[in-house]
């Protein structure tokens, strides 16, 4: 069961990700695609998430092989996760941690992460 205070919620509120637990860490990432979205990464295992509400999907153009795709309320526009492109389960899914409440991650590490050096 989640502890209070772990569901993600976009602007409009229409799509919700519960998440099991705090996450270990926080990934800053300065990727174009996370620096133009403000995505954060709170990272766990597909069958750890509860996720409600409808989705379009974005796969970076510039990724060669793509591996996962961005998803987005289908109503407000806010990236919310990102999947595999591999069949579920998932490993790995990436969470927007700036869709939690203010005060919920403090205290949780921040990992500074060099994605724009990463080849496309």
């Amino acid at each position: 069961m989640s502890e209070p205070g772990l569901v993600a919620s976009c602007h409009c509120g229409r799509a919700r990700i519960t998440l099991p637990r705090l996450p270990d860490q926080v990934t800053h990432c300065n990727c174009s695609l996370c620096t133009k979205t403000g995505f954060q990464g709170a990272y766990f295992p597909s069958d750890e998430l509860t996720i409600e509400g409808e989705f379009d999907s974005y796969v970076r153009s510039d990724s060669n092989p793509a591996y996962i795709a961005q998803q987005r309320c289908r109503h407000c526009g806010i990236i919310t996760h990102w999947v595999p492109l591999t069949d579920p389960p998932h490993e790995r899914m990436g969470v927007n941690a700036r869709l939690l409440e203010p005060g919920v991650l403090d205290g949780v590490p921040v990992k500074e992460v060099d994605g724009r050096s990463w080849p496309a």
